[in-house]
């Protein structure tokens, strides 16, 4: 049986899993040999005495079935495992743009059997970085390769920062930080309050993902990008990419990011309904540490 334990209060300095487990028995009554910690779910800092600082987190643990009924604790029921039929599709589907938007559509296709071919504009991640860097030193940007272009999104030079809500998210967002995890992140991001990775370790996860999507048949092209769409009663027959390579489909998944307004503008001019989006404005602050 697993239960849910909250509120569990540690001092900063004396962090640690057998604190952990010793603070759960002494909420539950029962010795800490025949407690299991199963998953942290949450952990954030208590700053709001300055005499003493704590981890307060809520955690999930395993304890013997003869237990049952004797707690006033949640039982945890985990998360329900998605498992999808294959899916029957008329040749392979195209993704257009292969940044977070494009990878996680060409996992999710791949997840129903199917094998997307991934159109990016831009260059793989480590190509790109160079550039990245060559623009930093040199001010020479390549209008296709630099920080909004290319494999892993504008996200990817974001220096990682991730929004969350810890025990509070939705589904989707946790399956979103679970696929991180599975492919190279921190195990922490799943319960801490402020998760956050850097640029190296989101290229890391770019290249994961990469490799999985092309080792189960998926296929990705690199400088390409879409500069036309055709369409035959109504529906997407095929598109054009750098205005000579046509590939004929039957669905396009546009994951195009905020940057590429000459696409926006091609996509405009066909007739295709695009609604737009409020602006965003943010401020961000700096100071010494």
């Amino acid at each position: 049986m697993k239960l849910v334990i909250n509120a569990i209060r540690i001092p900063l300095e004396k962090d640690g899993a057998e604190v952990y487990l010793a603070a759960a028995s002494e909420q539950l009554g029962i010795d800490p040999a025949a407690i299991r910690i199963v998953k942290i779910l949450s952990k954030s800092i208590d700053l709001k005495d300055i005499r003493q600082f704590y981890y307060v987190l809520s955690i999930v643990v395993s304890v013997a079935d003869s237990y049952a009924n004797r707690f006033g604790f949640s039982v945890y029921d985990g998360e329900t495992e998605i498992f999808r039929q294959q899916a029957s599709f008329a040749g392979k589907p195209v993704v257009v743009g292969f940044g977070p938007a494009g990878m996680f559509a060409a996992l999710e296709l791949l997840s129903y059997g199917l094998k997307p071919i991934i159109f990016e504009r831009g260059k793989k991640i480590e190509e790109r970085s160079a550039d990245v860097q060559r623009f930093i030193r040199e001010k020479t940007l390549n209008t296709e390769s630099n920080i909004q272009f290319g494999e892993g999104g504008a996200g990817s030079f974001s220096d990682g920062k991730l929004f969350s809500r810890r025990n509070n998210n939705t589904s989707v967002v946790n399956r979103v930080l679970k696929t991180f995890v599975r492919f190279g992140a921190p195990a922490e991001i799943e319960y801490i309050a402020k998760p956050h990775l850097g640029t190296d370790v989101l290229c890391k996860l770019v290249r994961n993902i990469r490799n999985h999507i092309l080792e189960r048949g998926g296929e990705i092209f690199y400088n390409a990008r879409m500069t036309d769409i055709l369409l035959a009663d109504g529906k997407v027959a095929a598109v054009v990419i750098n205005e000579e390579r046509e590939c004929q489909c039957s669905a396009v998944f546009l994951a195009l990011g905020h940057s590429a307004r000459d696409t926006f503008k091609m996509l405009h001019q066909k007739g295709i309904a695009m609604e737009q989006r409020p602006i965003s404005v943010g401020v961000r602050v700096e100071h010494p540490a």
